[in-house]
């Protein structure tokens, strides 16, 4: 377990749980708490022992961007503190481990931009998520605007952005934006459950499918790298694993080799 003054890390059963721990400024996300975001990050990914990262908020998942900070930026900071948050949201987008969002109370602007990047997102009944950075005079910048529309379309995505609305957890399940929506106090144990069935599949396996399915172009180029990846799992000992424990009615033991 790592603890720092704004995240805190811990591992147990292959998952790794990324906590922004800030609760008196709704985990905003400053620079420093970007920084130490992305150090736990890379740390979490580098773990060979864990599986499969959950990224969650101690109180709520995050109000959005420092506002404080940024109002004194000039234009070329801001450049930078934008390019620091598309590093960090990148990475876990594009990472080779799957990524769970457990998004509790607000989750706005940055924030809701932080949850987008991950693969799923499992939400508390009390979540409040949106994008109301137009209300500031500027506009969302930490991906929203490229990764929103992928998910929910670009109609509802512009709808959501130019008003700026606030919705709740259940009108973000039913447009797509979140996974599924479980009580406040059954957050994490959903997150850690979903997370551990994940886990129990092969690291290659998965590296495999995020790839494929976050590649963007034709569909042409999209089938026949799926066709390449689906042949390289025979060459695999999980692809062996998994076939003989089916045969002998068994769970599968995956080494990721």
């Amino acid at each position: 377990m790592t603890t720092g003054d704004y995240v805190r890390t811990t591992k147990k059963d292959r998952i790794g749980v990324i906590t922004l721990d800030r609760p008196e400024t709704r985990n905003a996300l400053s620079t420093a708490m970007l920084r130490a975001l992305g150090e736990a990050v890379a740390e979490t990914a580098g773990d060979e022992a864990v599986r499969v990262i959950v990224i969650t908020g101690a109180a709520v998942f995050s109000a959005g961007a420092d506002i404080k900070e940024m109002k004194v930026k000039t234009p070329e900071e801001a450049a930078a503190y934008a390019r620091l948050a598309h590093g960090i949201f990148n990475r876990i987008e594009s990472g080779d481990k799957p990524v769970i969002a457990a998004i509790g109370g607000y989750a706005l602007g940055g924030g809701c931009e932080l949850a987008l990047a991950c693969d799923i997102r499992v939400a508390a009944v009390s979540a409040k998520l949106g994008q109301p950075e137009l209300n500031l005079g500027i506009i969302t910048g930490f991906g929203g605007t490229q990764r929103l529309p992928r998910l929910v379309g670009p109609g509802k995505a512009k709808e959501l952005i130019m008003t700026s609305r606030i919705i709740d957890a259940r009108e973000a399940e039913a447009i797509g934006l979140v996974n599924v929506v479980v009580k406040d106090e059954e957050l994490l144990a959903k997150a850690e459950e979903m997370a551990l069935t994940i886990a129990q599949k092969s690291p290659l396996t998965l590296r495999a499918v995020k790839r494929l399915i976050n590649e963007s172009g034709p569909i042409e180029r999209g089938l026949e790298r799926e066709i390449l990846s689906f042949a390289e799992c025979f060459a695999t000992g999980d692809r062996r694993e998994g076939m003989n424990a089916f045969l002998e009615k068994r769970t599968p033991d995956f080494k990721g080799a």
